[in-house]
């Protein structure tokens, strides 16, 4: 009996190995199984993800090139196969935007939801309800400061919004918030300008000069500048900066054409022509240097010349009430009463209040 039990033992020994091998191999030949499958679907997958990234890389082209409709197209197919693909959604919307703003802010507000990290969806949107529903804008950068309370670009948004609708205060606080998170010439330029409003005038010079050191290239905040030095009488000054606007953008149809007017009101009519000639080369469809040509011809008793640089105004600007004001003028210098009289009247009704006056002595 003793020498039973090694035997016995041994063979149950055996019999558990020989059991547990052949459960081994059957288990890896699984795993093996399971590896292949899953190297085929990371293929598989690889292979619609390449696909994916090919469309989104063909619409980036066609988007680049301006042609929206082909690269929505691709930007949907890049989607289609990945339904979670970011950029594309992104890229997407903004091709929307030139054509439908409903699917541009679907398209934002699913990035959003892909990335709520990414504040940038939530700018495209405000921006595009900026263009037909400013509440809504308004909202809109509001809840972006709500998640994020240093976001300084949209403490300017809401501040360019208020100074649209003239509240000048409201907007000066708006930019003295961003410019302490950020300082930059474009929200030094806009405070300066709130402060030109509230008829703070140095305020208003500091900011702008504080721009200018941040930020040489802007031709705009030279032009501010020189409407600054412009009201407080230092016409050198005025002149010098919008040289200096002009310097940086010959194309800068305003700036030739504040200086313009600048000169028209120290009689230097000769210089003041020569300005608003590079005014309408810079920008031959601005309505105020035509107005200004008029002032200049009517000056030199020209008139009918004047009439014709007033009639351009006002082809342009049908709203133009300060050039109906002064073709009345001129219209009553070659005894055109009725005409005259018509578009005092129209001045009168865009707002112009001195039309009464030419209207009650030369018109009733």
């Amino acid at each position: 009996m003793y020498k039973l039990f090694p035997l016995l033992f041994f063979v149950f020994l055996f019999n558990k190995s020989s059991n547990s091998q052949t459960s081994d191999s059957t288990r890896v030949n699984s795993l093996e199984q399971k590896f292949t499958d899953s190297i085929a679907q990371i293929n598989e997958q690889n292979e619609h993800l390449k696909a994916s990234r090919n469309a989104y890389n063909e619409g980036l082209i066609l988007f680049k090139n301006e042609n929206y409709s082909e690269a929505i197209s691709y930007f949907s197919k890049a989607i289609d196969i990945d339904s979670i693909f970011l950029q594309a959604y992104l890229s997407r919307a903004k091709c929307y935007e030139k054509s439908d703003n409903d699917l541009a802010v679907a398209d934002y507000l699913m990035t959003f939801r892909l990335d709520s990290a990414n504040l940038l969806p939530l700018y495209g949107i405000a921006r595009l309800y900026l263009k037909t529903d400013k509440p809504l804008a308004v909202e809109m950068y509001t809840t972006i400061l709500s998640l994020q309370a240093d976001e300084y670009l949209a403490m300017s948004q809401l501040g360019i919004i208020a100074f649209i609708d003239e509240k000048y205060e409201d907007a000066e606080q708006l930019f003295t918030q961003s410019l302490l998170v950020n300082t930059n010439a474009y929200t030094l330029n806009d405070r300066g300008s709130c402060y030109r409003k509230l008829d703070k005038l140095d305020m208003a010079i500091n900011d702008y000069l504080a721009a200018i050191a941040l930020n040489t290239n802007l031709a705009f905040i030279y032009s501010n500048l020189a409407s600054i030095y412009g009201k407080q009488g230092d016409v050198y000054k005025a002149l010098r900066y919008y040289d200096l606007a002009i310097s940086k953008d010959a194309s800068y149809a305003l700036a030739y054409n504040n200086k313009a007017s600048l000169l028209l009101d120290d009689s230097e009519f000769e210089k003041a022509k020569f300005e608003i000639d590079k005014a309408l080369v810079a920008d031959a469809e601005y309505a105020p240097a035509y107005n200004n040509k008029g002032v200049i011809n009517h000056q030199m008793k020209k008139y009918t010349e004047a009439i014709a640089a007033f009639d351009k105004a006002i082809q342009l600007d049908v709203n133009y009430a300060k050039a109906y004001l002064n073709r009345g003028i001129s219209k009553q210098m070659i005894r055109d009463e009725d005409g005259a009289c018509l578009d005092w009247k129209k001045a009168k009704e865009l707002g112009i209040m001195m039309s009464k006056n030419y209207l009650a002595n030369d018109c009733e």
